[in-house]
């Protein structure tokens, strides 16, 4: 008990590193979850790009190209002179002009009919702006949608139709098909089990709940074993067995004030309105963080099994922290990264614990089936924590025989 008390005693004296790594990351994590998500249906727009097409062509696939780009594209007058597209281009005045070369329609026929690359169209794209490049993708989008159906029809062609119908009806199709599409409907925040705002929260969460444990414990076993505090506290009429358990308990208080700072916190600000409807899932995300806590805790004690000065520990618990959340795709999705980090990830805590929040956010229902693969992930999280809380044990007893 001695033990546990003189552990309080510690961590007291060391309050600037609660500050830093519990209240004011944790501030900056809520501001992370603010910050984001707000968007509601009112801010869906339809956004266009000033466009000017020039037609040196004049064929039936060029014309309806003209159309095509005039109806999604918000056309200007434009003259086919050199002088007039360098103005254009310098000004910015137009984000997207297209210029269809002479010969492109019987070039386009000739490519789909012999089934080779089809040709290109000359463009000017604003660097200023991504409506030009998106303009781009439209267009290109409409060309293949031409050649594939020009193509379809000259491979079923019976001979009854001219190659100016095959183009007046591959035009038709291509426009068809352009003009098809679903509604798109935004999801706010209120249409959500749990908001978003807390997702983006608790992800970012992995890092400072990891450095926090890791610090305070590396520095509380640091100021045990200093020569004058381990002299007193061996002193003490109690056994070796209740000293243990006494730093056992004061590394477990360390990571149940970390786990439920962060967690009550994200609760109260982003999902206190939703607590009762959807108390399963969040119940999933408490768990798979604390699961990831105990991880923080077993790295702390590991680091302070290893007998490492406060810069050290600090240094590991940034550091280390980043490589997690990192790895876990905390702060980018892990689809970005290269296969061979993603398989990496897998064998770190912090992916496990990353799969069973998204798959709490994203579940519909609370039905065994749904939740249990969650609770499997996160009892493999809590088995790394038992792996390096073992190689803690392990190098202590080496240090204790060693000293002997």
């Amino acid at each position: 008990m001695s033990t546990f008390k003189t552990s309080l005693r510690i961590l007291a004296a060391h309050r600037l590193y609660i500050l830093i790594y519990l209240v004011l990351m944790s501030v900056g994590a809520v501001f992370v979850g603010t910050g984001s998500g707000n968007a509601t249906d009112a801010g869906v727009t339809q956004v266009t790009a000033d466009v000017a097409v020039i037609d040196r062509d004049d064929s039936a696939v060029s014309r309806a190209l003209t159309e095509y780009v005039g109806s999604v594209g918000n056309t200007q007058p434009l003259e086919d002179t050199k002088q007039a597209l360098q103005d254009a281009t310098a000004k910015d005045r137009i984000q997207y002009i297209l210029i269809i070369p002479a010969g492109f329609g019987e070039e386009l026929q000739a490519a789909a009919q012999d089934g080779t690359q089809p040709p290109a169209v000359e463009t000017v794209v604003s660097y200023r702006s991504y409506l030009g490049s998106l303009m781009n993708v439209h267009t290109n989008s409409y060309l293949n949608q031409v050649y594939d159906y020009l193509r379809a029809l000259n491979t079923d062609a019976t001979g009854a139709q001219s190659a100016e119908q095959s183009v007046e009806r591959a035009v038709t199709l291509a426009k068809g098909s352009m003009r098809g599409g679903s509604a798109a409907r935004l999801i706010t925040q209120d249409a959500l089990l749990l908001p978003e705002s807390l997702k983006l929260y608790t992800l970012f969460s992995l890092f400072p709940l990891t450095a926090f444990c890791i610090v305070a414990i590396a520095v509380l076993m640091a100021a045990l074993n200093r020569p004058a505090v381990h002299s007193r506290v061996s002193s003490a009429p109690v056994t070796g067995r209740s000293r243990g358990l006494g730093l056992l308990g004061a590394c477990q208080l360390i990571g149940l004030v970390a786990w439920l700072w962060f967690f009550c916190l994200g609760t109260a600000v982003f999902a206190a309105d939703r607590i009762g409807a959807s108390a399963s899932q969040l119940g999933i995300v408490g768990l798979a963080l604390a699961a990831y806590t105990l991880n923080g805790v077993a790295m702390g004690f590991l680091v302070g099994q290893l007998r490492l000065g406060e810069n050290a520990a600090n240094a590991i618990a940034v550091i280390g922290g980043m490589a997690f959340s990192v790895l876990a795709g905390a702060w980018a999705p892990l689809d970005m990264l290269p296969d061979a980090v993603i398989a990496v990830a897998r064998l770190t805590p912090g992916y496990w614990a990353t799969q069973a929040i998204a798959g709490a956010f994203n579940a519909v229902s609370t039905s065994a089936q749904v939740l249990m693969p969650l609770l499997g992930y996160c009892g493999i999280c809590a088995l790394f924590a038992i792996a390096i809380g073992a190689a803690g044990l392990a190098v202590g007893r080496s240090r204790a025989r060693a000293a002997v």
